[in-house]
């Protein structure tokens, strides 16, 4: 894995070289919505979500258990968790979704065209980058502590006349916001998908690289081992071959594109290490059930 090695300085009393696990922060959208209707039968996304609601009237299902969201709580999803959305008892499509929403801005309050059944909607999404993301899929719930809400606070004041740009001020409350929420999941869910060094390397250079040619042999001089070696440890630390890996996480980083980014669908196959569209198109659609065209339309952030 990769760490960050802190060689004492002078004048410090331990001469020990201390290594410290080192993760990537990725923001990839912090936004304050009004919603009246939320309905999807099924979202999963390779990215981390927080939710936090300012009125009572949104539900999330997971696993055949139904999670109010609330102003009390503040709600975290982990990577790849399959889960429906609805408001109120309103159904759920069993094709397509129903949305209805927009930005929250400080004019909210002169909108005349909201009825009472509304929600006031915070959302962000993040990676916190290999092996971290490979935590197990889950849904968190955190109550809403003094701390916490002076996070959320600064947060939404800003999105209230800023939706673009953050200052280094509302950057450090997501931030903070973020870390103060996994730190309090349990020590045991940061159990790492492998312990092998030399293949949390090669794990860590795919999440830095995906774009980039990573076949069997490059792969395997990041680990020091012999291709053949390298394939067959890979294969039984991770459980699928090291380009079944390299294959679904160009498409998870696609689909981070897709969501967050105005990339054409040209640029994303680039991007994400593709020789063109269609082979990229092909791929894509193999593994989500979806093109990409379509992801983006239903998905991406308007």
């Amino acid at each position: 894995m990769d760490a960050l090695k802190k060689i004492p300085d002078k004048g410090d009393p331990s001469d020990i070289i201390q290594l410290f696990p080192r993760y990537n922060l990725q923001l990839h959208c912090c936004r304050y919505w009004w919603l009246q209707h939320w309905e999807f039968k099924e979202l999963s996304f390779p990215y981390w979500r927080i939710y936090h609601n300012s009125y009572q009237g949104a539900m999330v299902m997971y696993d055949g258990k139904e999670y109010a969201l609330t102003p009390d709580k503040v709600v975290m999803i982990a990577p790849n968790t399959a889960y429906a959305t609805r408001m109120y008892d309103h159904k759920i499509p069993e094709i397509g979704y129903s949305l209805k929403g927009g930005r929250v801005s400080a004019r909210l309050a002169e909108m005349k065209d909201l009825s009472d059944q509304y929600i006031l909607h915070l959302f962000i999404h993040f990676n916190i980058g290999m092996p971290y993301d490979n935590i197990s899929p889950g849904i968190y719930i955190f109550d809403l502590t003094e701390h916490l809400r002076e996070k959320l606070q600064i947060i939404k004041r800003h999105l209230n006349y800023e939706n673009a740009r953050f200052s280094f001020y509302s950057s450090l409350a997501i931030q903070s916001l973020i870390g103060d929420l996994l730190a309090e999941l349990p020590e045991e869910s940061w159990d790492l998908v492998t312990k092998n060094h030399r293949i949390l390397e090669v794990l860590n250079y795919v999440e830095m690289n995906v774009g980039r040619e990573l076949n069997n042999q490059i792969l395997a001089n990041r680990a020091r081992l012999a291709t053949n070696a390298f394939t067959r440890l890979f294969t039984e630390e991770i459980g699928v071959s090291p380009q079944k890996y390299v294959k679904r996480k160009r498409i998870d980083k696609a689909c981070i594109l897709l969501h967050h980014s105005n990339m054409s669908i040209d640029e994303v196959a680039v991007k994400t290490g593709f020789a063109d569209r269609y082979h990229f198109s092909r791929i894509f659609k193999q593994l989500t059930s979806i093109a990409p065209a379509k992801y983006r339309k239903e998905y991406g952030i308007k």
